[in-house]
């Protein structure tokens, strides 16, 4: 998304009046399954922003939508001229809807004997955080802007990636939208790979770019989009593995791609954020230490101890929601309202 330079289209006189804006739809998720701020703007994907009148807007594939929360629902529509047929399911499979698992039934269901207090606090309060399911190639690019850096500035860096190609441009009904955005496809490959070094630090790469300059090449050479979905077969080991023989990307960004994009949810990737969770909350064994592939391995053991392998990502990432300054207030406030 990126600030309108076409204000008023379809206002002038002898263009064709503006069609009335698609109706809102039901997703048919209540609350408890599916909360949008926590779940949209935690550094899983970085295509969605909220708008000052509560409304999301984002891109997925070749279609831009709306969504908004309605008491226990929540409601979408396309903005898209020309829909893709698919364009709610989509929506739906980004939305993990029909994966994972609801976070406040670990609680109601008392799925967890002695959840630790942090995780309980989080998941009481932050209900309906879901693990997004990104495209695989914006998952890659977005994860190598993503380190040591936060998650506003990589919104940023991704959209101003998106928006250097006027012909990835979606077309949206001026009425259809908020009239402040422009609305972009993902880059492919082949337009990552025509981007010189000095156009990426020229679209706030920094020293970033370098990375994903050579990262495109090896995609190329590696057959493109074809490379990463030809790595959803593999056992977990071996498509980190190969993941992580792409520039930019070590353990804890591989391991974002495969809980985000790869549907790998016991996967639970570390930085410094969770290192810090774990020595304060989960393991006092390791406060003091460094992040080393040992202290990685035992974190992560950690978690799939207390949630069990199967869904230890999604705990992670109620964890990790609860700690980003922005929802840290929604559960002080929901302590004190009890």
């Amino acid at each position: 998304l990126v600030p309108s330079r076409m204000h008023g289209l379809g206002s002038h006189a002898g263009m064709a009046p503006a069609l009335p804006p698609p109706a809102w739809r039901d997703l048919g998720a209540s609350a408890a399954r599916l909360r949008l701020a926590p779940t949209l703007l935690s550094g899983m994907s970085f295509r969605w922003k909220q708008r000052v009148d509560g409304i999301f807007e984002g891109v997925l594939g070749t279609d831009a939508y709306e969504l908004k929360e309605i008491a226990d629902a929540v409601h979408f529509r396309v903005l898209s001229k020309r829909p893709s047929p698919d364009a709610e399911a989509r929506l739906r499979a980004h939305l993990s809807l029909g994966r994972g698992v609801d976070v406040c039934s670990w609680l109601d269901q008392q799925l967890l004997s002695d959840p630790p207090a942090c995780f309980a606090k989080a998941a009481a309060a932050l209900g309906g955080v879901r693990v997004l399911n990104v495209e695989k190639l914006e998952s890659v690019v977005a994860f190598i802007g993503s380190a040591n850096n936060n998650i506003k500035r990589n919104m940023q860096m991704v959209e101003s990636l998106c928006a250097h190609f006027p012909e990835s441009r979606i077309e949206t009904e001026d009425s259809h939208c908020s009239k402040t955005a422009l609305h972009f496809r993902f880059p492919t490959v082949e337009q990552l790979a025509s981007l010189s070094e000095k156009t990426l630090w020229e679209l706030g790469w920094g020293y970033r770019a370098p990375r994903l300059h050579r990262l495109a090449r090896e995609l190329s050479e590696r057959g493109g989009v074809e490379f990463l979905e030809a790595l959803s077969v593999l056992p977990e080991v071996e498509a980190r593995a190969k993941l992580c023989e792409l520039s930019g990307i070590g353990r804890k960004v591989a391991d974002c791609i495969l809980l985000f994009s790869y549907g790998r949810d016991s996967v639970v990737p570390v930085d410094t954020h969770c290192l810090q969770i774990a020595q304060k909350r989960l393991l006092p064994s390791i406060r003091g230490l460094s992040l080393s592939a040992g202290v990685y391995q035992k974190i992560v053991d950690r978690f799939h101890e207390i949630f069990g392998k199967e869904f230890a990502g999604w705990a992670f990432m109620v964890m990790f929601v609860g700690e980003l300054s922005d929802f840290r207030k929604v559960i002080e406030t929901n302590i004190r309202s009890r």
